[in-house]
């Protein structure tokens, strides 16, 4: 009876180790995702194409120096340049610190679960450009991401602003400078930050996806 079980399970057994090669092999052919690479001081790059849409993108990273004695991410400010099938987008990020991740994150899906995006809340944020002289400040819309990073709302049906990021590069540029931060201070909200994004707007045009 032993032989004969030894001989019946030793297919099964065959099967189980090919398995695991072929799981082994998959898992090993796998790329690994882009990192960000330094370019100037507090500030990174990150390039790569998402594999399941297709989408190639350069996301220039403006980091706060970090916090002695402090294991949270710093503050950041991000412009993230996108090329899809011709098409090319502009897309701001801040966060106000907290938020580690910077990796790319691909548009929605729909899947069986989920036929519709989520709908995050929204928060006002007050954009002010500084340099020489301090133009006046301009309240838009952000979307507040599950992560608590916040995404600047480009025009659309479901978002109020009627100016995507590119309408503001021309006061960034003359008056580079941004200080952003939410419109009212209730709820215990942090204060705004000041980034300095001169280094992020000359990197912005050596990059042609990052261009119009």
């Amino acid at each position: 009876m032993s032989v004969s079980a030894s001989t019946s399970g030793t297919p099964f057994t065959t099967l189980a180790l090919v398995l695991v090669i072929l799981v082994s092999l998959s898992a090993a052919q796998e790329p690994s995702p882009p990192q960000p690479e330094a370019i100037a001081p507090n500030l990174s790059r990150l390039e790569g194409v998402d594999a399941g849409s297709g989408i190639h993108y350069v996301r220039l990273i403006l980091s706060f120096p970090p916090a002695e004695n402090s294991t949270q991410a710093p503050p950041r400010f991000i412009m993230e340049c996108t090329e899809n099938k011709g098409k090319r987008d502009l897309a701001w990020f801040v966060s106000f610190g907290g938020v580690a991740g910077v990796n790319f994150t691909p548009p929605f899906r729909p899947t069986q679960a989920e036929h519709f995006p989520p709908r995050n809340p929204s928060a006002n944020l007050r954009m002010t450009f500084e340099g020489y002289m301090k133009w006046k400040p301009y309240v838009r819309s952000w979307e507040v991401l599950p992560s608590g990073e916040l995404r600047y709302r480009n025009p659309s049906l479901e978002s109020p602003n009627l100016d995507g990021p590119r309408f503001f590069l021309p006061y960034l540029n003359s008056l580079p400078g941004l200080r952003i931060g939410y419109a009212t201070a209730a709820g215990g909200n942090p204060p705004a930050l000041l980034f300095q994004t001169r280094p992020m707007l000359d990197e912005l045009k050596k990059n042609a996806i990052c261009q119009p």
